[in-house]
């Protein structure tokens, strides 16, 4: 059990924290969270420090003018919480702060039981926001115990759309773009590429919390947890699927590559970095469903600053680096999307949307060289899916390429990004 006393001095603590952070750059799930009524808990998943409690303070002091409880359970100084330290806690802030109906609670997965708790608070009339950066941890209890019970989103570091406007930039709308703002938009997104779009990198500065980040996912969202046997082995592996975004991955291969004892191993660490939200995986378009698990996935990051700083060795594959940007915005905006590959021809394309019937393939730069392949992979996808609609992004072309009787237009990655942001009109 933890005392009230210990409990007052983390709250007071936390409180004053988390009003310093710096909520200036609107998000663009902030207009979906703000249609929240209460009648159910709300719950923001995502990587750590990518914003998820700013949001939330966004969205508390919009609409319930900052009169809210605030706890955070990744916190050293709880360790030994138990499920009986809940009743604890809520008379403490009540006791501090007086009568209060609505809380955060940043974290909230550490403690074992947590989903009951919330349960009851929400039978009590409390309205309930939750962060979290475990998938696995917060869906089990949430499908289990709240089943009706909650609304999530999950919420991504910043688009480019947003990382212009922690850069006081004005977004332009889509498709009026003028040469001044070309060149602007074209220098920002090659910041964007190497920088990532972690709030603290982004607004502060502060580069070196990437490397704290991914040390933080390894030791706390990880080792914690499932207790590895080797925890270096855990690690080299997670930097190795850093350094290898985009390209189709096995977990034989993996093994082989460190000579590790079982690909089931590397099976496990692989799902520990999705559940974190550090990495997620896309697999190769197949027409019958029994086909997918046999393939190799292709691993993408959430995050290309998290990428170098972790892994620095792949600015040496900038054309990895744009792909990943493009995937990371496909997962942001809530598409289901696949790589392809032709299986006689060996002709690929990046990604597939079968429900949008589009095929976008990713190229640093469009030469002579690679053009006819390029071309080819991206309509032979086109073919297969029978998508209407194909595009090749670069970094900086601008055309349209007439190929095999159809209209394939070329366009910088930061253009596409702009027109597929959901709040940019």
């Amino acid at each position: 059990m933890i005392s009230k006393q210990a409990l007052k001095t983390v709250i007071s603590d936390q409180w004053k924290e988390f009003e310093s952070l710096k909520d200036s750059v609107p998000r663009s799930v902030f207009s979906k969270a703000s249609s929240y009524t209460g009648a159910s808990a709300f719950v923001v998943k995502g990587v750590r420090r990518c914003g998820k409690s700013t949001l939330l303070k966004q969205l508390l002091k919009a609409k319930f003018d900052g009169n809210f409880f605030y706890f955070n359970f990744d916190d050293d100084r709880i360790a030994g919480f138990i499920t009986a330290d809940f009743q604890t806690l809520i008379e403490t802030l009540i006791e501090a702060y007086g009568e209060k109906k609505t809380v955060l609670f940043d974290e909230i997965q550490n403690i074992a039981g947590w989903e009951l708790f919330i349960n009851r608070i929400l039978r009590q009339g409390y309205k309930v926001f939750i962060t979290g950066s475990n998938a696995n941890l917060l869906s089990k209890e949430l499908g289990t115990h709240l089943t009706g019970r909650h609304v999530d989103i999950e919420l991504y570091p910043f688009s480019f759309c947003e990382f212009l406007k922690a850069n006081k930039i004005e977004v332009p709308r889509k498709g009026f773009y003028s040469t001044e703002q070309k060149a602007q938009l074209s220098k920002k997104f090659k910041e964007y590429i190497l920088k990532g779009g972690m709030p603290e990198p982004v607004v502060l500065k502060n580069e070196e919390m990437l490397t704290q980040v991914f040390n933080d996912i390894v030791q706390k969202d990880i080792v914690t947890r499932y207790n590895p046997r080797k925890p270096s082995e855990l690690k080299i592996v997670l930097k190795f699927l850093l350094a290898n975004v985009s390209n189709p991955i096995t977990y034989r291969s993996i093994q082989s590559n460190f000579n590790i004892k079982s690909a089931n191993t590397i099976q496990k660490y692989t799902e520990y970095a999705e559940e974190t939200y550090l990495v997620f995986s896309v697999q190769r378009f197949e027409k019958t469903l029994k086909k997918f698990d046999k393939n190799p996935k292709k691993i993408y990051c959430v995050d290309n600053g998290l990428i170098l700083k972790n892994t620095p060795t792949i600015l040496e594959r900038k054309g990895a680096l744009l792909e990943n940007i493009v995937a990371v915005q496909l997962k942001r905006i809530g598409k289901e999307f696949y790589y392809y590959k032709n299986k006689s021809s060996h002709n690929e394309a990046d990604f597939v949307v079968p429900d949008e019937k589009t095929a976008i393939q990713v190229c640093y730069e469009l030469t002579d060289t690679n053009k006819e392949r390029e071309l080819k992979g991206l309509t032979d996808a086109m073919k297969e899916t029978k998508a209407n609609t194909g595009h090749i992004l670069t970094l900086e072309q601008e055309q349209e390429i007439e190929y095999n009787d159809k209209k394939i237009p070329v366009k910088p990655v930061w253009q596409w990004l702009i027109e597929t942001e959901p709040d940019n009109t």
